[in-house]
Order: C-alpha cells, then structure tokens, then sequence
C-alpha cells in the first residue's frame, strides 16, 4: 500500500489558484482556486471581500471551490449561504470541491443537496 507523500506538490493545478503561503520549498503554495473576480481562494480572501461573496450567493448557486481549504467555521458559513429557506438545508446547483487526493487532508461535507452535478474531468 502507498501512502500519500507529505511533500507539498511542485506543480501548479490547471485552474488559476491562489497561491498563498508560497516559499522555496513549496512554490506553488495555495492550491484553492480564485474565487470569482479575485486572486485569492475563498479561505483566504480578507474578510470584507469573503462576506461581500458570501452575501451574493443564492440557495441552488453554482460555485467552485477546487482544492480550497475549509475550516469548520468557513464551510458552515458557505453553506449557510446557501441555505434554502423552504427545507432549512443547503442547496447547491453545480458544485466544484476537487481535492489533490496525493495530499494528507480529507474534506467531506455532511447534509448538503447537491442540485446538480457534472462528473470532473479525467486527468
């Protein structure tokens, strides 16, 4: 059995990622994708621009958080964002939350509707 090496990875994903924390050693940094219109993944925007997003999502939004790391307290603010009014749980439409398995973190997200979703492309 092979275990996942705890080296950070040295090459960059395909989608435009946030970069934070990079150094030598790790030159690619925050893998988390931009969120829309930003340089920065979700987890770390400043917090005026993570509310400002918060606030304009809708129950049912699309939304892409490829490789972003959630803390307890970012995903429970996500997912009441999209907190459907009508059944008191989250409702995503599309949603995106890919994570470089080879690496040691798990995410998982426990009682959310997933509106729709499309299969991630093959690497």
């Amino acid at each position: 059995m092979t275990h996942p090496s705890l080296e950070p990875p040295s090459t960059p994903p395909s989608w435009p990622h946030c970069g934070y924390g990079t150094t030598a050693e790790d030159p690619v940094g925050c893998r988390g994708i931009h969120v829309p219109g930003h340089t920065a993944c979700l987890a770390h925007l400043d917090e005026a621009d993570r509310d400002a997003y918060l606030a304009g999502l809708a129950p049912g939004a699309d939304i892409d958080h490829r490789d972003t790391i959630f803390t307890e307290d970012l995903l429970i603010r996500l997912l009441g964002a999209l907190r459907d009014p009508a059944t008191g749980h989250p409702r995503l439409g599309t949603a995106e939350f890919d994570v470089d398995t080879t690496q040691p973190r798990r995410q998982r997200l426990i009682g959310v509707d997933v509106v729709a979703s499309a299969p991630s492309p093959a690497p």
